[in-house]
């Protein structure tokens, strides 16, 4: 398996250190162990009882509701990976944006196929991007049930913008959805890769040019060049290295578990060929876009292409100008706010 395939939308860093390895032990002597077994999860370890378990086509899900169940509105949100662990965003650096998000709404934690304390069967037939759709579907059917009378929200962040885009593609699904929150979402895989390596680039010589630490961004700038395949791993080392990211993210924090990269270098194999600006015309809900200025896993000129082909008139968009791809941590009190004056201005 190519470690580009693998990879890809929630990627694990090569290096122990930029500086220890670009600028002094070189690239493959930094690179981290393999996780997979001892980030394997088991749900009687740490893990809170799910609300419900969502079964379907030989995987069980959980879903973890939480919040206030007042709400007229429950949040879904369908993670990024695709392999991650949802509940990253209620445990990492103590979930502080999402947990100031449950004060006002109901928010549903789903735990997508082959992820985190997910179950199944590891067969590639299931890693399939109209398959996640299918789980999607089942998971909002359950809520609405479990909940009736509670409108649907979908907040995407990542891989999930390709999900939710996809999901969206159908109208009878559409009509089950009051508003979509897309943070960072890759819902064009067809450009990912040069997006990302121009972003990079960019950066990179805008860094040297202001002619600080310009030595380990000339470092970073032969890596891309030589190592080309491991872009998206050098696109989170570019953001850690830019001082106005206050807050640092380590992507290596997150777990994935062997399923997971399973599911992840499949369905990559299918994201790089899937397009989804075409159908972005059908969306008429309300829309909330989120971005990190420094973000180069899923480039900003995605940003600009929901922009322009959302079919809503009705769109806030949010630049977090202090984040990379995680802006609900780089920046926790701008990214609470910015969804719950939207959900506010809309009534949800």
């Amino acid at each position: 398996m190519k470690t580009v395939l693998k990879n890809q939308f929630r990627f694990r860093p090569f290096f122990c250190s930029l500086v220890l390895c670009a600028l002094l032990t070189g690239i493959t002597s930094c690179k981290k162990d393999d996780p997979v077994e001892k980030n394997e999860v088991k749900v009687s370890e740490f893990t809170p009882n799910a609300t419900f378990v969502v079964k379907n086509a030989e995987e069980s899900m959980p879903v973890w509701v939480n919040g206030n169940k007042n709400a007229n509105a429950i949040i879904l949100v369908m993670h990024g990976g695709p392999g991650s662990d949802v509940l990253d965003f209620r445990a990492y650096k103590d979930g502080l944006a999402f947990k100031k998000i449950e004060a006002n709404y109901l928010v549903a934690y789903w735990q997508q196929r082959a992820s985190g304390q997910s179950t199944g069967p590891d067969i590639s037939k299931y890693y399939t991007i109209d398959q996640y759709v299918d789980d999607a579907d089942k998971v909002i059917e359950e809520l609405v049930k479990t909940y009736p009378g509670k409108k649907i929200v979908l907040f995407a962040h990542s891989w999930g913008g390709m999900l939710s885009s996809s999901y969206l593609k159908d109208e009878k699904r559409r009509n089950k959805i009051a508003a979509w929150i897309d943070a960072a979402g890759a819902h064009n895989g067809t450009s990912l890769l040069k997006t990302t390596t121009d972003d990079v680039n960019a950066e990179v010589d805008s860094r040297i040019a202001a002619g600080k630490n310009t030595e380990v961004w000339k470092e970073i700038k032969k890596v891309v060049k030589e190592q080309p395949e491991k872009i998206n791993s050098i696109a989170y080392l570019v953001t850690a290295e830019i001082p106005e990211v206050v807050i640092k993210v380590d992507n290596a924090d997150f777990k994935m578990s062997s399923r997971g990269h399973s599911s992840n270098s499949y369905l990559f194999k299918e994201i790089i060929k899937r397009d989804n600006n075409p159908f972005l015309a059908d969306v008429k809900m309300p829309c909330l876009v989120l971005w990190g200025k420094y973000d180069f896993a899923v480039s900003r000129t995605y940003q600009k292409e929901f922009l322009k082909n959302i079919g809503s008139k009705d769109v806030t968009n949010v630049d977090f100008n202090a984040s990379g791809h995680y802006m609900m941590f780089h920046e926790p009190d701008l990214f609470a706010k910015s969804i719950l004056d939207f959900m506010s201005k809309h009534k949800l």
